[in-house]
């Protein structure tokens, strides 16, 4: 049996209900990391593999690390946009971790956030992009790299393209192997089933966009990704502090009299199973997140991306996933004729491709897999053991869903909340305990310490040195 550990908030069994995820913040802040993380562990789970999960945005101690160095085979690191300003702190603690790991520790795609048209190589998380990415290939042959500026970028700090990394895109897009599900384009009109995606920190010209192509659709809907926001939608809790709120567009629909909160034009979605489930009704996806858009992909619902940021065009380029940028929207942009132009043509007939070039790394990295007609499959071991779990269902606004149904989910909520209070108290008492035990400790020992210093023996062993000091 080969033992694997996994960089993952969420554990791959699930098992937990909406306000333990939300709590316990086991999307990692957003849904779209599910994707990725259980399209790897899709990927490596054969018959004698087992996958432990653990979250990285802590410091864990020597005597752990030890335990997980004798236990396990191999630490595997799926990340997204990993090279940024906010992500900086939790990089530096995973370099450490990888630092004093003795195991091979492979990292499956990770990219850099840069402005969509920025010509810039050089920002405030260099030092650590850079002492993470010599950490790593201390530990493996090479790094997979979401895209091309990401490969630019890594070359320019000195790294060997094909030596020291390798692009091999998002692995959530290979969740299937071969087997991309077929996108059915229909006629769009204004009363077609439309979802839509975009973020609070969104440039104000792409939201603005958004926020007005979605309104051209009778029914369209909201598919909010973030911790905070779907936070706000079950149990109505403001996702933004004062300082954040001076940065959102007023019109953020994250309050109750948001025309989108009040006529159930809001969804949020915590889980894959649901999230799927809820996109293979809709006729089309479109917006500015890049796993919001393979999530539909994956669903077999056409999507198309308007790119904000280089994290995101690199990996529409790469996969072919129909897009434009920000600076390609004009007043006469609409996602009408953008519907109309997606060609998903090179989506398919380059998949094969590069799935061929992201088992290869995985195989030079030392990385186990089921085959590759097996993830084209629907009987993996993966699909055997957590196959059949069910999903949280979409989430709706606080506002619009029964009394019944809000009494249900404070209940939920707080009952999983004071669980943690208690959780979190009892683990306190443990330490003070321990302390006070330490203290008491250290007590003692300075008694012996004045009992030694006070003997005959110790006063005759000092006159003794002073003597020979003459």
């Amino acid at each position: 049996m080969k033992k694997i550990l996994m960089r993952s908030a969420m554990p791959l069994d699930g098992g937990k209900n909406v306000s333990e995820i939300l709590l316990h913040n086991l999307i990692g802040n957003n849904t779209g990391n599910l994707i990725f993380q259980t399209s790897v562990a899709r990927t490596v789970m054969t018959e004698d593999v087992e996958i432990t999960t653990i979250r990285t945005d802590r410091v864990y101690s020597d005597e752990q690390v030890e335990q997980w160095n004798a236990e396990y085979d191999l630490f595997l690191i799926p990340l997204a946009n990993a090279f940024r300003i906010t992500f900086m702190a939790e990089l530096r603690i995973l370099t450490n971790l990888v630092k004093r790991m003795k195991i091979p520790c492979v990292v499956v795609g990770v990219g850099m956030a840069r402005k969509v048209n920025s010509r810039k190589w050089k920002f405030r998380y260099d030092d650590e992009a850079v002492a993470f990415t010599r950490a790593v290939l201390e530990k493996s042959p090479m790094v997979g790299l979401r895209g091309e500026i990401t490969a630019e970028y890594l070359k320019r700090k000195g790294f060997v393209p094909e030596k020291d990394f390798t692009v091999i895109g998002c692995p959530s897009m290979y969740m299937y192997g071969d087997r991309l599900p077929e996108l059915q384009k229909t006629e769009l009109t204004p009363a077609s089933k439309v979802t839509m995606n975009f973020k609070s920190t969104q440039i104000p010209r792409l939201y603005r966009f958004l926020r007005a192509q979605g309104e051209l659709f009778e029914h369209s809907v909201f598919v909010t990704q973030l911790l905070d926001e779907i936070q706000t939608l079950y149990v109505g809790e403001p996702f933004f502090d004062k300082e954040l709120k001076k940065t959102i567009p007023e019109d953020y629909p994250m309050h109750f009299t948001s025309p989108l909160m009040r006529e159930n034009r809001i969804a949020g979605v915590v889980d894959i199973p649901s999230w799927f489930s809820y996109l293979r009704g809709q006729d089309f996806n479109f917006g500015s997140r890049i796993h919001g858009n393979i999530a539909a992909i994956l669903s077999g619902t056409p999507c198309y991306i308007i790119a904000g940021d280089c994290r995101v065009k690199e990996l529409a380029q790469y996969h072919h996933i129909p897009h434009i940028t920000v600076n390609d929207v004009t007043e006469e942009t609409s996602v009408f004729s953008l519907y109309e132009q997606a060609d998903y043509g090179q989506l398919f007939v380059g998949h094969s491709e590069r799935l061929s070039r992201y088992l290869d790394f995985l195989d030079k990295s030392g990385v186990p897999h089921i085959s590759r007609e097996a993830m084209s499959g629907r009987d993996t071991p993966f699909d055997r053991r957590f196959g059949s779990r069910e999903g949280a269902g979409i989430i709706e606004p606080f506002p619009v869903v029964s009394p019944e149904e809000q009494e249900r989910r404070l209940a939920e909520y707080f009952r999983a909340y004071r669980n943690i209070r208690q959780t979190q108290a009892e683990a306190l008492e443990t330490r003070n305990r321990r302390a006070a035990a330490l203290q008491e400790e250290v007590q003692a020992l300075r008694r012996e310490l004045a009992e030694i210093k006070s003997s005959r023996f110790y006063k005759m062993k000092n006159k003794y040195d002073a003597f020979r000091k003459r």
